[in-house]
């Protein structure tokens, strides 16, 4: 079975071109990335990365794993979303604009608590005189 993990491993992997700063991207070691790469590579029965020496290149049938593995991450992160949303959390992105001179007092008492209530919320900040 593919997990999540390796798809986010191949992700990576294709965007950093390199094992090392793949890993560092993922927060990972290097040689639990490259483990996982290589279960990936087992489950599947295909090679997704050409190894060179100082060089990683993506097969190309590793280049389409890869593509497609983005889709099944952006509908996973959409679930989880969709969860949250139902179970009454606040999540995605939500953009507030204020005015400068209530900022100073409205944002120290206003901010802590919503991120605290709703830790998967982005909040975008927008400091604007009214027209």
């Amino acid at each position: 079975m593919i997990t999540l993990r390796q798809l986010r491993y191949l992700s990576a992997l294709a965007k950093h071109g390199h094992f090392g700063r793949a890993a560092e991207a993922c927060a990972v070691t290097q040689p639990a990335l490259s483990m996982q790469i290589r279960d990936l590579e087992r489950t599947l029965g295909v090679a997704v990365v050409e190894r060179r020496p100082g060089e990683t290149m993506l097969t190309e049938v590793g280049r389409e794993i890869a593509r497609r593995g983005e889709n099944v991450l952006a509908a996973s992160r959409d679930l989880v979303d969709f969860a949250r949303h139902r179970g009454g959390l606040l999540v995605g992105r939500l953009t507030l604009g204020v005015i400068p001179s209530l900022a100073p007092y409205l944002l120290p008492r206003m901010l802590p608590p919503l991120q605290n209530r709703f830790p998967d919320l982005r909040l975008e900040l927008r400091e604007t005189q009214t027209r």
